[in-house]
């Protein structure tokens, strides 16, 4: 081949082969084994040809893959006086050259080092086969390279096999060296000196060991040194390796060992492949694994490590280890009014916040929806808990912008301290949040620290939620029934179904006992579409006279996209016409400016489902959501009702939001009538239904009107 071909083909290869389709790529390599005027061919571990460059396929008569392309090959010619000397006679069968190239293979592999085969005749010449193994990342040999040079011409394979590591070498996509048994770099290739940052000249005045990371030294020298005695055949490890200017790089070392005739090591075949990639994949991955996509703080799982690293440090400080829970208060709200990407730049910018307020040595990790767990790993007792958790707190408070308005976020903070080192990270994390938990009960926007009457009373509850978890399953809820009434008949025009759970335990519990609990577990969306099914189905099977049902409905579900769907299915399972379904909303749901709480309303309107507002007056604070939003009636309220005939103010009160319900053209429902006095006056002041004791209290059967 030209010289400027090979100069060609030689630039071609020195481009990245990422930036190659692999079949291009492969395309130049093969371009590439051709270009070189020896001989070459690359055999598997069985001695079978991968690939042959095209001196080889000349030489052997072959298929870059190794296969015949005729029954035979030619024989060195005999010259006689009739003969021209270049006249080729006697043919030599294909396989018998094959099979001295796959012998020596076969022993290159056997022993791993550099071997020289028997000569081959082809042609009008004698070629000697030199057979190199390239030692994989297992520290096996994984192929064989095979030059066949001229008889004569044979380079010593102990010398480092200066023509064959120039031709078959040099472009290799792994850096590859022949070093002296001290380390000192002899021969290197392009690669070993590209990913190290130096020369050719540069690189063989050092050592594999100039080059090894000084934290790998040790153990490399070792192994190494393993090698040198036979007490391996090669040695394959991942390290930490330094180049030019200090840069560093992952890479995969394989060394083997060239010995002489009488099996005494000569030299060291070094190959470093660069896994820098791969090792920066993986700390990708292990941050990913270890911190929160939100905030980039260490997540739950980490989080716990810290804790015990602390309590690790504390059986020699004799310190104690604090953990906070950090909980932003009314969170929800934020969402409801700014959206979910204003809440998460907020729950971020808090984690920020907490972070800059830490101590040298704490850390701050977040573990799921509005929660923070800090820890103190060094902490002497509860009143520098106690500060360190009023200082989270100042640092959260400042002003927050969030689109076109700004907000003075706050927290409550529960403080675990541990006991001893001995304590358990999990049981600190617990304990923090059932300081949280009576924080927020508290009011919010205080800190407390758990003590065992708080470790009591959150098993209660933890006790009392994995119950109601198993209720549905169990069948131990049930609806009762109280009826609402017409004030002037007397008659009974629906029925309000209310819950009960009827703990095998506790006995028969109101919801007051319980709601909360389903509210903060996130049960409540299931309960609310178990009461109205069984709601629906109870009402279907009265009967038109029995009236309607008025189902209770929860913020939670009227706040979350689905609610009007369900009560559709519900509806259509059942065969309960709409107009038989009431949905009481409390007046908070109706205040909040939520989209998606609005929109559930009116597409309840457009099923003709009517809707009631529950509790009303009790947040009486805008009442423009009786224009805007599609209301059929309204519940007041029994703290209002209680008043009647003692309490003046409560009668006006009560007269007003029943001219006002007149007035909008909407049902007024009074609740907690008890007395015939109240009966009586409420007639008087105009109001048309009510339900209270005197008309009846819940059931758990609904009875024909």
């Amino acid at each position: 081949m030209p010289r400027a071909d090979l100069r060609r083909a030689q630039r071609d290869q020195r481009r990245s082969a990422d930036e190659l389709p692999v079949a291009e790529s492969e395309a130049r390599h093969r371009a590439l084994v051709d270009a070189l005027p020896e001989p070459v061919v690359l055999q598997d571990i069985d001695g079978g040809i991968i690939l042959a460059n095209l001196a080889a396929r000349e030489a052997l008569g072959i298929t870059a893959d190794g296969r015949p392309r005729s029954a035979t090959l030619p024989r060195q010619s005999t010259r006689t006086a009739d003969r021209p000397a270049d006249h080729r006679v006697t043919l030599r069968p294909a396989v018998e050259p094959l099979d001295e190239l796959r012998a020596g293979a076969l022993e290159a592999v056997a022993t791993g080092h550099v071997t020289t085969g028997p000569s081959i005749t082809v042609g009008d010449g004698t070629l000697v086969a030199t057979s190199l193994p390239l030692v994989g990342d297992d520290g096996r040999v994984g192929a064989v390279v095979t030059r066949l040079g001229a008889l004569g011409a044979t380079p010593d394979p102990h010398d480092g096999g200066e023509d064959l590591f120039r031709h078959a070498m040099q472009f290799s996509p792994i850096g590859f060296g022949v070093a002296a048994l001290n380390g000192r770099f002899l021969r290197v290739n392009r690669k070993l000196c590209r990913m190290l940052g130096y020369r050719a000249d540069e690189l063989q005045e050092r050592t594999l060991y100039d080059v090894v990371h000084p934290s790998d030294l040790e153990e490399t020298s070792v192994q190494v040194g393993h090698l040198l005695r036979g007490d391996v055949e090669a040695i394959t490890m991942e390290r930490r390796y330094v180049g030019h200017g200090g840069m560093q790089l992952w890479g995969t070392l394989a060394v083997c060992l060239v010995r002489d005739a009488q099996g005494r090591p000569q030299q060291l075949v070094v190959q470093i492949e660069d896994v820098s990639e791969v090792h920066r994949a993986q700390e990708l991955l292990t941050h990913m694994t270890l911190h929160d996509r939100l905030s980039g703080l260490p997540n739950r799982t980490l989080v716990l490590d810290r804790i015990r690293d602390g309590l690790e440090r504390s059986r020699q400080t004799g310190r104690r280890v604090a953990v906070l829970q950090v909980d932003v208060d009314h969170f929800r709200v934020i969402n409801a009014h700014s959206g979910q990407e204003q809440g998460d730049a907020a729950l971020a910018e808090i984690g920020r916040r907490v972070q800059r307020a830490l101590r040298p040595g704490d850390t701050v990790g977040r573990i799921g929806g509005d929660e923070f767990i800090v820890v103190g790993p060094d902490v002497g007792d509860e009143t520098e808990a106690a500060a360190l958790a009023e200082r989270l707190q100042d640092a959260v408070a400042q002003p927050l912008p969030l689109a076109d308005r700004s907000i003075s976020p706050t927290v409550s903070v529960g403080i675990a301290l541990s006991a001893s080192s001995e304590a358990d990270p999990l049981s600190l994390v617990r304990d923090a949040e059932i300081a949280t938990y009576r924080a927020k009960q508290g009011g919010r926007n205080r800190w407390e620290l758990v003590d065992s009457r708080l470790r009591r009373d959150a098993l209660e509850r933890l006790d009392l939620e994995e119950d109601l978890r198993t209720s549905l399953a169990t069948g131990e809820l049930e609806l009762h029934f109280q009826p609402i009434v017409d004030l002037a008949s007397r008659n009974v025009v629906g029925r309000e179904a209310l819950l009960r759970w009827n703990h095998p335990d506790r006995g028969l519990l109101a919801p007051g006992h319980f709601l909360q609990v389903a509210e903060e577990s996130g049960l409540m969306v299931e309960l609310g579409h178990w009461v109205l099914l069984e709601a629906a189905r109870v009402a279907a099977a009265t009967g038109p006279d029995a009236g309607y049902v008025s189902i209770n409905v929860s913020p939670t579900q009227v706040t979350r996209p689905g609610l009007a769907a369900q009560v559709e299915k519900a509806l259509s399972d059942t065969g309960l016409p709409p107009a038989r379904l009431m949905v009481e909303l409390t007046e908070s749901v109706m205040l909040s400016s939520a989209v998606g709480a609005r929109q559930e309303i009116e597409q309840l309107d457009e099923l003709g489902v009517r809707v009631l507002v529950d509790d009303f007056g009790t947040g009486f604070g805008a009442l423009t959501y009786l224009r805007d939003l599609p209301i059929s009636g309204i519940k007041v309220d029994r703290s209002f009702t209680a008043g009647l005939g003692t309490d003046q103010p409560s009668e006006r009160i009560v007269e007003a939001l029943t001219g006002l319900g007149r007035g909008l053209g909407v049902d007024v429902i009074v609740e907690g009538v008890e007395t015939e006095q109240q009966r009586e006056l409420l007639a008087a002041l105009g109001a048309e239904h009510a339900q209270g004791y005197l008309f009846g209290r819940p059931e758990p059967v609904l009875m024909p009107a």
